[in-house]
């Protein structure tokens, strides 16, 4: 049975290199910048006629949530060479690893860690919020938040049984979803990830594309292979919580919603 490792896409502990790669542009000093520091200094650049590509794009990533700076994993693929054959070097990332790990911190993670993760999603994002909402009476469209195709497939046609009809329906729907909900559990979704992945893992590359992704979604998780530009590109692949970040805040999905990167371990 293959073994997995899992690389996370938003990460503090990337932090430490992103930042030493800006200093060591004379970007960055030896402190904390903000958000606003650093719109100060792409304008001076700007109007100096300076232009750096890691820089922008490191901005424009953080522009999106201005408080939480823009540790991606992507950015740290433009610092460091972590790619190999067109993915990541495992060899390299247990060092990275390994260096984090003195800081407290982990690059590498297991299913379990990642069953952890994903449950932490739902409990903060989908459960406590739908709880308190309807706690509070909120209304079924603020409600609809909280629902995927399915739930929104049951919401009756306003136009045909009129809109307290739909109103009824739609606290009907989030008082079972919530129920659901309450029933997730670490141990839960660490078996989904497993058969999800000893299922689907081989299938999603072989069945990517140029022109379309392999998606499947369980109950609790979603795997998703994508092919990268070119013919000797290789495939990534990706697993998240099966249910969308829609309840998240516009703009910070990058941060909150957990989207790992799948590798199978060395033997």
């Amino acid at each position: 049975m293959k073994k997995y490792v899992l690389i996370k896409e938003y990460n503090s502990a990337y932090d430490y290199w992103l930042r030493a790669h800006l200093r060591e542009k004379r970007i960055f000093g030896d402190r904390e910048y903000s958000w606003k520091e650093a719109q100060g200094i792409i304008m001076d650049m700007d109007a100096r006629g300076v232009h750096d590509d890691f820089f922008q794009k490191y901005f424009w990533s953080w522009a999106n949530h201005p408080e939480h700076p823009p540790d991606y994993f992507s950015l740290l693929c433009m610092t460091l060479p972590i790619y190999k054959d067109d993915k990541p070097d495992l060899l390299v990332t247990a060092q990275l690893d390994g260096e984090a790990s003195k800081r407290n911190q982990k690059i590498l993670f297991t299913i379990e860690d990642v069953a952890q993760d994903f449950y932490n999603f739902y409990d903060r994002f989908l459960i406590k919020p739908l709880a308190r909402a309807l706690e509070r009476g909120a209304e079924g469209n603020k409600l609809s938040n909280y629902f995927e195709y399915e739930e929104l497939a049951r919401v009756p046609d306003p136009r045909i049984h009129g809109q307290e009809k739909v109103e009824y329906s739609r606290q009907e729907i989030a008082t079972d979803l919530l129920q659901r909900f309450r029933t997730i559990t670490p141990e839960k979704i660490l078996v989904d990830i497993e058969q999800t992945l000893n299922q689907h893992y081989d299938k999603g590359l072989a069945a990517a594309s140029l022109e379309r992704s392999y998606n499947y979604k369980s109950e609790y998780v979603q795997i998703s292979a994508n092919k990268a530009r070119g013919p000797d590109k290789q495939v990534t692949t990706f697993l998240t919580p099966a249910r969308s970040c829609r309840a998240i805040r516009e703009g910070y999905e990058g941060v909150y919603y957990p989207t790992y990167y799948v590798e199978v371990a060395p033997l």
